[in-house]
């Protein structure tokens, strides 16, 4: 029996519980890559030991160069952003940062605080014109073919099986996190890909990243997509939900205590989040 070795970001899990559930020919060992990067010198003696080392290919060369590999191969996960446009990440003090979500912080609700919004004023601009003016509706044609993009590259051709995970409920926690439906058919497609003959089963592994924060899809958003949409905010490591003014209060709260440090959207949300402070600015005159 062939022993295959995956490590990636916070699917791992789920892409390798995935695997395990379609195929009986392969043994999976998996590690995400922050415990791999904890054990580094042990894995290192015995990386070329797999038939397969499968890894995301944002982490090459983050705490090792896996580029030597001879039984090197790569699946990416799912990033789309169309559902959660508002979402963003922050650092501060050289580190990101925590909102009540983990690191899902608001686009919106950063730029309130540094306009001086109170919290109610706030959670006023959260309508569809505010939305529609950020942009927030235009994403989901740009978010597809760079997702497509990113599969085909490593030779996965997804196209069919997002027309599908877009005709059901949201597939995504937030812009890096998705559904484990969605992993569980990228692993069918792997394994496709490699020549083996997945399993035909009904089942999928558990979920794990709902223990993690899960953003919800504004209703004005849910609407343009067909989807059900939501102003409640599941925080992370516990089954609760917070409303969208104690989402913004405890957001408030954490950034309150940051002054006089600057906090900031990293780099690539940079344009963004000028579009949103422009039109909060605009849209109190």
């Amino acid at each position: 029996m062939e022993n295959w070795l995956l490590v990636s970001n916070c699917n791992t899990f789920g892409l390798a519980n995935s695997l395990r559930l379609l195929t009986n020919g392969v043994k999976i060992d998996h590690a995400d890559y922050w415990s791999f990067r904890s054990k580094l010198d042990e894995y290192k003696q015995t990386l070329s030991r797999y038939a397969k080392v499968i890894i995301h290919p944002d982490i090459n060369g983050l705490a090792y160069d896996f580029s030597a590999l001879e039984n090197l191969s790569k699946i990416p996960s799912i990033k789309f952003d169309a559902y959660h446009p508002d979402l963003c990440t922050v650092v501060a003090r050289g580190a990101v940062l925590d909102s009540p979500l983990g690191p899902f912080h608001s686009m919106i609700v950063l730029a309130a605080y540094q306009a001086g919004y109170d919290v109610q004023t706030t959670k006023q601009l959260f309508r569809r014109d505010i939305f529609e003016r950020c942009g927030y509706f235009a994403r989901w044609d740009m978010e597809r073919d760079q997702l497509l993009k990113t599969f085909a590259d490593q030779g996965l051709d997804i196209s069919a099986r997002f027309r599908v995970w877009s005709h059901g409920d949201c597939f995504m926690y937030g812009v890096n996190h998705s559904k484990v439906r969605p992993i569980f058919d990228i692993a069918q497609l792997y394994l496709e890909k490699c020549g083996i003959e997945p399993n035909r089963t009904d089942l999928v592994p558990a979920d794990v990243l709902t223990s993690g924060a899960c953003y919800p899809v504004y209703p004005e958003i849910a609407e343009v997509f067909g989807v059900r949409g939501s102003y409640m905010f599941k925080v992370p490591q516990e089954y609760r939900q917070i409303s969208l003014e104690q989402f913004i209060e405890q957001s408030f709260g954490i950034y309150s205590k940051l002054a006089p440090d600057p906090f900031l959207p990293e780099l690539h949300y940079t344009h963004r989040h000028n579009l949103v402070k422009t039109v909060l600015t605009e849209s109190q005159h």
